[in-house]
């Protein structure tokens, strides 16, 4: 019998002794199990207890929407069109008033002259009164009508910007032979620029012997009526006398 084989001894098993755990450091952020300053990571559930404060978290990258980028340009191409219409429809509100100022202040501006017109005529005219001398420079003449409801129109050679008119009414300026023929005291002006187009207003008309200014501050004007509307002191016997109309325009 050959003798037996050594057998080495088994080891034996030593219980696994757990990780001391100490108390003077800062607890885990995770777990809340303290540590010592000195370790990085956390003994019980690996934590990392000191991050690195450079390391910042990834951003996380949204897919953009397909649509977005179609939104965002129709947004941008109404903002355009919303402004533009709003400085067009500014521009329209506001063009009246400005070319009244910039007119305003040419009229304040510039020089004004006297013209005579180049033609004159009425609806009526009273034998020995035409409606020439309603424009002949004197005042002892004057341009006659029965009553109300007539008219005497004046006409310009070329469009004018007309400042005004000054009306001077009854027989003459005479206060002795003003009161022997009636006069009017209100009347219809109507102004025709050179594309036809008119304005028509009301001006009442004082009894007295000097001349009465009328503003009409009207751009291309060819031509301006005066109808008689009212007149003061028409009895029996007596017509209706406008004596003079004077017309200013600017230079």
């Amino acid at each position: 019998m050959q003798p037996a084989k050594p057998i080495a001894p088994r080891p034996e098993q030593q219980a696994v002794q757990p990780t001391p755990v100490t108390e003077d450091g800062p607890p885990c952020p995770s777990c809340g199990t303290p540590n010592p300053t000195t370790r990085r990571f956390c003994v019980r559930c690996a934590t990392a207890l000191n991050p690195d404060p450079d390391e910042r978290p990834t951003k996380i990258r949204w897919r953009k929407r397909p649509d977005r980028g179609r939104l965002r340009w129709l947004w941008r191409r109404l903002a355009i069109l919303g402004t533009v219409l709003a400085v067009v429809l500014g521009g329209y509100l506001l063009w009246p008033f400005g070319t009244w100022l910039v007119q305003d202040v040419l009229d304040k501006t510039l020089e004004k002259e006297q013209i005579t017109p180049s033609k004159t005529t009425a609806s009526i005219e009273l034998p020995g009164h035409p409606a020439g001398f309603a424009t002949d420079g004197i005042t002892n003449q004057y341009w006659g009508t029965p009553g109300p409801g007539e008219w005497i129109e004046f006409e310009f050679e070329r469009p004018r910007r007309l400042l005004g008119t000054v009306i001077t009414v009854g027989p003459s300026t005479d206060v002795k032979k003003f009161p022997t023929e009636a006069h009017p005291s209100l009347v219809e002006i109507t102004t025709t620029d050179s594309r036809g187009r008119t304005e028509t207003r009301q001006q009442a008309l004082p009894s007295t012997t000097e001349a009465t200014p009328v503003e009409i501050r009207r751009s291309d004007v060819v031509r301006i009526r005066l109808k008689v509307l009212e007149a003061r002191g028409l009895t029996a016997g007596k017509h209706v006398a406008l004596a003079e109309v004077e017309f200013f325009v600017r230079k």
